[in-house]
Formats: C-alpha cells, structure tokens, sequence
C-alpha cells in the first residue's frame, strides 16, 4: 500500500527566513516590533502577527521529507480553511471536524472542553490511515480522534526574538511562545503555527465513524 506524503509535511529544502531579513520596525504607535527587511502586505495576519516566509525550491524538486515537522504556511492554510493535513480536502462535515490529539510530554492530562490544538484537523477517508500509517500516531498509546462539534482560531505561536542591548539585531529564543489573540501580541514574535479551541468535543471509536461524517457541512 503507497502511503501518500502529509500535505502539512515539512521539506528539508523548504527554509525559514534568514536573520538578515528581520529588523526592527518601530511604527507610528512607537513600539518597535519585529518585521522584514522588505516587507509585504501578506506578512502579517488580521491580528497583527508576524508570520515567518518559506523558501521554496525552484520547479518541482523537493527535499527529504521531515514527516516530525509541519511546513508553517501549510499548516496555517489547514487550520484556517479546516483542511484535512493529509489530503488538503474539506474536513468539516455536518457532524463537526476530527482532530487527532495525544499527551505531549510534561503537559498536564487534558480536559475534552479545554483542547487547544495546533494540529490540522484529518478528514474521515485520512483518518484510519493515519492512525495505521503514521509511526508516531501508530506507536503513541495516548493517542485519540476527537470529533469537534466546533472550533475556533484562538492564537498563534512560534518563536519569540528579544532584541540586543543596541538595538541591531534580534536574538531567538530557544523554546516557542503561544500568543492568545484575546491577548496583546508579542512584538518580537514570528508566528509559525496557527492554533484552534475546541468545542463540543467527544471521543471517536475509529473503527466506528459516524455516518455523518462523509457529508459537507
């Protein structure tokens, strides 16, 4: 059976943009924030946020696939248009949407009305093979589908930049930050994963779908 490739998937060739494309940018309100060198209009979200730029190979050569890794802009299409991860399909259905989820590491167990995902949701006819194919979903005990009635954008996060004492240059941080949007921003924040709340949450047999699940919403 040929498994095909996530379309969330990271390239090894695919590449964030370099320290020399980000400045500080103050604006009109006086507080400087993290921008490119050469900005664009589609840099920032409707919240203000910064996202990071992929580069993208030339043509359609690709890298080794980094199946741990989600590409930044792929992800953030999925997660605001409820894309499957897997196959870019509508995932919402009448029903609600499926998002797989499990313990991360140190996290306190979750409550089903407390879930904040930054995991694209995975569309009924994706969703056994990723269970059976994924070795990481295959091999994580804690791992579970869960069928959200609704859900709702409610952050972003990625890596947070402090700039130096002379104001030249920014220094990353080594672990990522999430920024609720009920929240003020972090200005030195360059946002890489777009997350959900879930809402109306139960848990799904795999072996046992729903039949709603195959009609649109």
């Amino acid at each position: 059976m040929r498994v095909p490739i996530p379309y969330v998937a990271a390239y090894s060739n695919e590449l964030p943009p370099r320290d020399i494309d980000l400045c500080l940018e103050v604006p009109i309100n006086g507080k400087p924030h993290l921008a490119y060198t050469h900005p664009r209009p589609d840099d920032r979200d409707a919240h203000g946020n910064l996202w990071v730029r992929m580069t993208r190979p030339s043509g359609d050569e690709r890298g080794r696939v980094k199946y741990d890794c989600m590409d930044p802009l792929r992800q953030r299409e999925c997660m605001e248009g409820l894309l499957c991860q897997v196959c870019a399909k509508p995932a919402e259905t009448s029903a609600g949407t499926v998002f797989v989820e499990w313990q991360r590491p140190g996290e306190q167990p979750k409550r089903l009305d407390r879930i904040v995902t930054d995991t694209p949701p995975v569309c009924r006819n994706c969703l056994p093979l990723s269970l059976l194919a994924c070795p990481f979903l295959r091999d994580e005990k804690s791992a579970v589908a869960l069928l959200a009635r609704k859900s709702v954008q409610s952050g972003v996060s990625g890596t947070v930049y402090h700039v130096d004492a002379d104001l030249s240059r920014w220094i990353p941080s080594e672990r990522d930050a999430y920024s609720s949007f009920t929240k003020p921003r972090y200005p030195g924040m360059l946002a890489q994963r777009l997350h959900r709340r879930l809402r109306g949450v139960t848990v799904l047999d795999p072996n046992s779908l729903p039949a709603e699940l195959t009609a649109s919403a």
